[in-house]
């Protein structure tokens, strides 16, 4: 009912253009002939500046000189049957807005609905495995938004986004989202793949000789997570390290090299395991091959054609306001600790991007459909690599993960927890930002929530 009450006000809308769009059409046409009922008058001349002289029913507006600096002034003259001709514009335009204006929905998003709220009955269901969920949790607060076409659409938040302050946590609050800056990177590294910059299957060594097993480890293995390169987020004595001095700022060489200084987890290609390590060097070799910074690389490939104005690459340890303060057990001493302004350096392209919930839900349908790659290059995104520990129903792809039909990624960093999700046949999103990475137990706190979500709105689809 909501959604036809939609369509019903953008047809009425265009409607309306149409009837403002005849009588400026029949303004127009009355000016052209000097306020008579007289047949039109002749076409004037132009002048290189513009509509100048020659013929009566003139109307005196603003055109742009071209020999005084692009200056706006008033023109000599203007010829009214370019006024008509406008006028006859307008009422094709206003046309074709009435006739396609019900049809646009959210398509520049990937949603073909507006963002009307769930029926009651559902919003209760939602609140319900949410508060529940929520209050399992370690989390101070929480945001999460769902959008479901056809069916309706909720943001909510709980909780606090400062313990200190009790600020309660905002929708458009800012957080680290981790992990899911592997998605960006993989993305970028499609991209540059689609314009023939690099090639999937292009050896490391071509481009970083340094790397042990180079000559057999290929880019696609580090973006599925095959390369056997060793996480140095799994190195205690980096761990103590990076702990110990939380305002460090890590190069990505140094991140690098603390991974490959431990013997692989495996040959190239012949297992799986999640590692840190490739991602960095992934941001190392786009950089090399683009000659551009990271942060630029993501601005020009990503951020701008998305509109993503939320989405930030950090250049120290700041956080855009508003924000949310994340909390986190991850220290020297296991002891509670606010994460927040922790210099993110060491996570680089495997982790260190900062957004907001409206972003990831523009982002998350974006990298799942493919809509800034080739259908080729999405295949490739989208090969599965199943191998123990995965599963064909939980598998990861290149920079993607998909869980029981979901498509998406999670994030985690010391202070904060993410999942973006997005379910192809439902055109389904779920977003959960929440201010902890403090686990309960061995599940981390965004994907609780999440599969609390999908066990209500998709009993079909219910994540691991």
């Amino acid at each position: 009912m909501n959604r036809v009450a939609w369509i019903l006000k953008s047809t009425l809308n265009g409607l309306l253009l149409v009837f403002f769009g005849w009588h400026f059409y029949r303004l127009s046409k009355w000016l052209a002939t000097g306020g008579s009922k007289g047949k039109m008058p002749r076409r004037g001349t132009k002048s290189k500046a513009g509509f100048t002289r020659n013929g009566p029913g003139r109307l005196g507006l603003l055109r742009f000189s071209g020999n005084r600096g692009g200056r706006a002034e008033p023109a000599d003259s203007v010829d009214c049957v370019e006024v008509a001709e406008a006028g006859e514009t307008v009422i094709r335009a206003a046309l074709l807005v009435a006739f396609l204006l019900p049809l646009t929905g959210r398509a520049a998003r990937g949603d073909d609905s507006p963002d009307t709220p769930f029926p009651e009955a559902r919003r209760t269901a939602i609140e319900k495995a949410l508060d529940r969920s929520f209050g399992a949790t370690k989390a101070p607060g929480v945001v999460v938004g769902i959008w479901v076409p056809g069916e309706g659409s909720y943001v909510g938040t709980r909780g606090v986004a400062d313990l200190d302050t009790r600020q309660p946590m905002r929708s458009d609050d800012s957080f680290r989202v981790g992990s899911i800056t592997k998605t960006f990177t993989a993305t970028a590294l499609l991209i540059l793949a689609d314009a023939k910059k690099l090639g999937l299957d292009d050896r490391v060594s071509k481009y970083t000789p340094w790397v042990p097993n180079g000559d057999h480890i290929t880019l696609r293995m580090l973006a599925n997570m095959t390369s056997g390169l060793h996480s140095y987020t799994e190195v205690d004595s980096w761990v103590d390290t990076a702990f110990a001095d939380i305002g460090r700022v890590w190069t990505p060489r140094q991140l690098v090299d603390v991974g490959i200084g431990q013997p692989p987890d495996f040959p190239p290609g012949k297992g799986w395991h999640y590692s840190n390590t490739n991602y960095v060097l992934l941001g190392m070799l786009l950089e090399q091959v683009t000659g551009k910074k990271i942060a630029q690389v993501f601005a020009d490939k990503i951020f701008r054609p998305l509109a993503l104005t939320h989405t930030v690459w950090p250049t120290s340890s700041a956080m855009p306001a508003p924000y949310a303060h994340g909390i986190t057990v991850q220290t020297l001493d296991h002891k509670q600790a606010d994460a927040t302004n922790r210099n993110p350096s060491w996570a680089f392209t495997a982790g260190a991007l900062i957004s907001t919930l409206a972003d990831l839900r523009t982002w998350v349908v974006s990298y799942t459909t493919g809509s800034l790659i080739s259908p080729a290059m999405q295949k490739e995104r989208l090969t599965w690599v199943t191998m123990p520990p995965m599963t064909p129903e939980h598998a990861y792809g290149i920079g993607i993960a998909i869980n029981h039909g979901w498509l998406g990624h999670t994030g985690e960093l010391p202070g904060y927890n993410c999942a973006a999700h997005y379910l192809p046949s439902k055109k389904a999103v779920i977003v959960v930002m929440v201010n902890t990475d403090i686990p309960v137990g061995k599940a981390n706190p965004a994907p609780m929530i999440f599969k609390a979500l999908a066990t209500v709105l998709t009993p079909e689809n219910v994540p691991e």
